[in-house]
């Protein structure tokens, strides 16, 4: 079964860092709504996921879907180096936004584990070295440890649950992915729902109530989401202005711009630039 569609997946990486976990460590109890990986690069864990113990070695995985409680414990003489990977936008065929198709966090790679645990090392490399272009070497390598959690899924069958959505949901879902896709490529441009909607087909009403149910924002604000979010990647360039950022991710006024990165990540566009600048 084919779970993507490689024109519109395109998942966001929330955070990718390794800990160091000493003896005595422990997290409280949490779940997340996005898609979590967590791998034990090195040492043991003891981890509880959904009421149920697991003591982990070197080369485990854990792949948390969205509400799935889980907490970790770093028993006594031990330590563990771990790998942390949060994803969002995940849209796989005939699954709920954000769900991979496992019913238990504990994977079993296969004859995958060695291809992905190396993978992994590389991301954290890229990730703690950070020289040019980390984030789209990161993203490249997360994508071909997803492929690979994947198809390891698919091998071992008695860990994948079939497919959650009826053909009604289906056929919604392709509409808000090709919705995401036409906005992450169009956001530079003069964008209104009824503009998108006519792209796409559909009345306004029709999509943006779809796409906030699958997404949690409407169009507008995902839109506004994705501006920003390519905004705060400019402003550690140093050649960009405020200015000429804001046009680059499609406003033309800087100082809308401003009022509205501030009001989205709680300090000013030219703080950030100043701070990213001096690294």
């Amino acid at each position: 079964m084919a779970y993507t569609h490689v024109q519109t997946f395109n998942p966001e990486i929330l955070y990718a860092f390794d800990p160091l976990n000493e003896a005595g460590n422990c997290s409280k109890t949490h779940s997340h709504n996005f898609l979590e990986i967590s791998i034990l690069l090195e040492g043991e864990a003891d981890y509880l996921v959904d009421g149920s113990r697991q003591d982990l070695r070197t080369g485990t995985v854990m792949l948390f879907n969205p509400g799935v409680k889980h907490a970790e414990r770093q028993k006594e003489g031990t330590f563990s180096h771990q790998l942390h990977i949060g994803l969002t936008n995940v849209s796989l065929n005939g699954l709920p936004r954000n769900h991979f198709p496992n019913k238990r966090a504990l994977l079993d790679l296969g004859c995958y584990a060695d291809a992905f645990m190396e993978k992994a090392w590389r991301v954290t490399k890229e990730f703690n070295e950070q020289r040019s272009e980390y984030q789209l070497m990161g993203k490249g390598l997360i994508l071909e440890m997803l492929g690979l959690l994947l198809r390891s899924l698919e091998d071992g069958s008695d860990n994948t649950i079939p497919s959650a959505l009826s053909q009604t949901a289906v056929r919604q879902q392709h509409l808000v992915n090709h919705a995401v896709y036409y906005l992450e490529n169009h956001h530079s441009e003069e964008i209104t729902l009824e503009q998108l909607a006519q792209q796409l087909f559909v009345s306004p009403a029709h999509l943006s109530k779809i796409f906030k149910e699958a997404t949690g924002l409407s169009p507008i604000h995902y839109l506004i989401h994705v501006r920003l979010k390519h905004a705060k990647e400019l402003l550690k360039q140093e050649e960009w202005t405020i200015k000429e950022v804001a046009q680059a991710v499609g406003y033309q006024d800087a100082y809308h711009f401003s009022k509205l990165f501030k009001k989205y990540y709680g300090t000013a566009p030219s703080q950030v630039a100043k701070e990213q600048r001096t690294v």
